[in-house]
C-alpha cells in the first residue's frame, strides 16, 4: 500500500503509538512535532491523510489546519484532529478549523487504523 500519513503531535509517545499502528497496517508515516513543522512537512511530503494534534508549540494545530486548507494541494487531504480536547463543542471547532474528523486521545490504535482505512477507501486512495 505504502500511502503516506503525517502525524503531527508534540508528544513522543502519541506519535510512536500511532506510527506503529499505521506502519503495521502498511502505511508510510512522516512526523512533525509542532504546528509549523506540520505545515512544512505536509507541503513537502503530500500525505494522503494528516493527524493533527490541536495543542502544539510554535503554531497550534487549529492554525496549522487552517493554513493547510489555503493550499490547493491540501484542500482535499483529510485532516483528523488528534487531541485530548474532548469537551462539548471541541469537535465542532476542529471542523470549523478545517479538520474532517476527530480522534480523541487516548485512542485505540486498531480503531484508528480502521477509521483511516474507511476514509481512504471512500476517497478511493485504497481499494
Amino acid at each position: 500500500m505504502n500511502l503516506k500519513i503525517l502525524i503531527a503531535d508534540d508528544d513522543f509517545d502519541n506519535r510512536t503509538i500511532l506510527t506503529q499502528a499505521l506502519e503495521g497496517a502498511g502505511f508510510s508515516v512522516v512526523q512533525a512535532t509542532d504546528g509549523q513543522e506540520a505545515v512544512d512537512t505536509a507541503l513537502k511530503e503530500l500525505p494522503v491523510l494528516i493527524f493533527m494534534d490541536l495543542s502544539m508549540p510554535k503554531m497550534s494545530g487549529w492554525e496549522a489546519a487552517k493554513r493547510l486548507r489555503q493550499f490547493p494541494q491540501m484542500a482535499q487531504v483529510p485532516i483528523f484532529a488528534f487531541t485530548a480536547h474532548a469537551l462539548q463543542g471541541d469537535e465542532t471547532k476542529a471542523k470549523a478549523a478545517g479538520c474532517d474528523d476527530f480522534v480523541t486521545k487516548p485512542c485505540v490504535p486498531r480503531e484508528v487504523v480502521k477509521k483511516v482505512q474507511e476514509w481512504l477507501k471512500a476517497k478511493k486512495a485504497i481499494c
